[in-house]
């Protein structure tokens, strides 16, 4: 069998690991769960694929984003290495012929969105399957102490007994001391081994610019820059605009987001150079391999430090110097607060919602629905006059305790009823036409649908009949003509999945618990966010290490807050006006001059060289 390093050879073409690589990978080899975190551009995803092609049988990777699974499931065919993904969007026939991939086509990593671990198809077929390791990449979304929470990634723990519980690899490039404990704590791991490199980032410049003025800022910068850009918004409406009043200035930029159009396109153009600014909403970025970012530009605050770093950390991964800037105006904790409590609801809306989405769908108290229910988000939020943005966090956390699932869709649905019947319905269903056999199956699958209307599900109805959406709204338009059937239809958006029978005290407890506990999580990353932004003492790189854990007695000497020191003479003229008004300590010069004491105390040891000034009982005092 090959060494690690010949692969790495073979595959990659390096001829040595990054940091921490090779002792993920010797580690996963021995049996070992482990815990990697590595920066942003560390290299977090060759740990798995390379320990997957160092062993037999399958390695399963699961993934938050399904763009991020197809750019690596595509980078790993690019070097003849046999992987696929499966993904919420996938119909069932091309589910089962994925998982018959596995089974028979050698494959080697198998990428899965954390909601098929739900799936009973998923696991059935992978409890039979050699797994060699469980890898979890972006593991921070199983905390909820984490900047992402993904509900579906506590379902791990119990997905990794199934498949007879491999190895566990989990990798983050950001998590705080609360978070690790987290992670290990949701997977139910023992023995696990941390691999951490260092935050520090000696190449990148993180730089503060408060301005009142953003557009005539951003100007400045990217006039000034060279290289490929992102600049970071936190809207697409904010993305479209600036794009447009750069152009206005004569800076040609691109706008991307989750919603864009040709985004292949857009990807390949900023990669080769030819359009190098790109103008963002976070959904850019993760998963793109560009290593020549020279400048990434924070116009709006992050949500938290650690989206910040992660997003930051996209420029100068190539080693070379590169800057992370946040342009910031007074405004913007102010907006970012105000946008915060725009989306957080209130206990009594989450008592609202619960019990007027049962009478939506006419669930009892103790009845549990055994099927997926599908709805208009809009119609349930018109009908209860609900605000739109809170009652979809609302959702959110009654998927995120366990009661409801709910997912993303868009289908048509139909309520029908059949206008004949006895006799009459038998004659016309014994006739020999396309009409007949349609009606001969509505009446089979819904036995009430003569006396009262049913809401029918088209693409289910589909998948039975054999027949397409398209023909099936031609037939159901010709039963209505004809006078057989009376026919409505209306587009569904959302699809629940009650997982507990309705127990309104029991699960209202735990989600206003859970909302007391995530309203306290933000605040907390909002609070960093703003120390960040408005720190004028610490050099900005250390300010960052310390939220993670990481203690440090260097500076970085080329941020915002390294760059604005003050002049040494200059320093020493302000102390000696200070000290001439009173004696002071070091405590109360730093406080005045608003600077580290470690910045002060060269300044105060020479002028004590010099007997400009001396020191008594903890004072210094000037030397007349």
């Amino acid at each position: 069998m090959n060494s690690a390093r010949e692969l790495l050879q073979k595959y990659w073409g390096w001829s040595d690991f990054r940091p921490g690589q090779k002792e993920a990978i010797d580690a996963s080899l021995s049996g070992k769960n482990t815990l990697i975190i590595l920066p942003t551009g560390g290299g977090k995803s060759l740990c798995f694929q390379l320990t997957a092609l160092l062993q037999d049988g399958i390695c399963v990777v699961v993934s938050p984003l399904v763009a991020l699974m197809i750019d690596q499931v595509s980078a790993l065919k690019s070097k003849n290495i046999r992987a696929l993904s499966i993904h919420g969007s996938m119909r069932e026939n091309d589910l089962v012929e994925a998982l018959d991939q596995c089974a028979f086509g050698n494959i080697k990593l198998l990428y899965l969105s954390p909601e098929r671990l739900r799936n009973p198809i998923v696991c059935e077929r992978l409890k039979t399957l050699p797994i060699s390791l469980l890898a979890i990449d972006e593991a921070h979304c199983i905390s909820h102490w984490g900047h992402d929470f993904r509900p579906a990634y506590r379902q791990i723990a119990q997905f990794h007994s199934i498949i007879n519980k491999p190895p566990v690899m989990a990798l983050t490039a950001t998590a705080t001391q609360r978070v690790k404990k987290d992670i290990i704590a949701s997977l139910e791991l023992e023995d696990t081994q941390l691999i951490q490199t260092s935050f520090f980032r000696p190449n990148l410049s993180y730089q503060v610019i408060h301005t009142e003025n953003k557009l005539s800022t951003i100007r400045s910068i990217l006039k000034n820059s060279s290289g490929n850009t992102i600049l970071y918004l936190r809207t697409r409406q904010h993305c479209e605009t600036l794009v447009e009043q750069l152009r206005m200035e004569g800076i040609h930029a691109r706008y991307f987001h989750g919603g864009s159009s040709k985004k292949s396109e857009l990807i390949d153009d900023w990669q080769s150079g030819r359009e190098p600014i790109m103008v963002a909403t976070s959904a850019f970025g993760m998963g793109i391999d560009q290593a020549n970012v020279r400048h990434v530009i924070h116009a709006a605050l992050p949500e938290s430090i650690e989206s910040y770093y992660q997003e930051a950390g996209r420029a100068g991964r190539d080693e070379k110097p590169a800057k992370a800037t946040i342009v910031t105006s007074t405004r913007d904790i102010q907006v970012v607060n105000n946008q915060f409590l725009a989306t957080i609801p209130q206990a009594d809306l989450v008592r609202q919602v619960y019990t007027k989405l049962c009478a939506y769908f006419q669930i009892a108290y103790g009845e549990l629905p055994l099927e997926p229910l599908d709805m208009s988000f809009e119609n349930f939020v018109n009908t209860y006059n609900f605000p739109s943005k809170k009652t979809y966090e609302v959702f959110r956390i009654f998927d995120q305790i366990g009661c409801i699932r709910w997912s993303n869709l868009v289908v048509e649905r139909f309520r029908l009823q059949v206008l004949y019947k006895g006799k009459e319905l038998n004659n016309l269903i014994r006739k020999k036409s396309s009409l007949s056999t349609i009606l001969n199956i509505l009446v089979r699958l819904y036995p009430n649908i003569t006396e009262t209307p049913q809401a029918i599900d088209g693409y289910q109805l589909s998948k039975r009949t054999g027949v397409g959406l398209d023909q099936l709204k031609v037939h159901f338009a010709a039963l209505e003509k004809k006078g057989y059937a009376a026919i409505s239809s209306w587009n569904c958006d959302t699809r629940l999945f009650f997982l507990e029978p309705r127990e309104d005290e029991y699960i209202l407890t735990r989600a206003i618990k859970h909302l007391d506990q995530s309203l306290e999580t933000r605040k907390v990353q909002l609070k960093a966010v703003q120390d960040y932004v408005e720190n004028e003492k610490q050099c900005n790189q250390a300010l960052l290490l310390d939220y993670f854990g990481e203690t440090t007695k260097t500076v970085c000497g080329h941020c915002s807050t390294c760059q604005s020191a003050p002049n040494p003479a200059r320093l020493q003229s302000s102390i000696i006006t200070i000290l001439k008004k009173q004696p002071a300590s070091l405590e109360n010069l730093s406080k005045l001059l608003v600077i580290e004491e470690k910045t002060i105390i060269a300044s105060l040891m020479e002028m004590l060289n010099e007997e400009r000034i001396l020191q008594k009982d903890q004072l210094f005092h000037v030397i007349e």
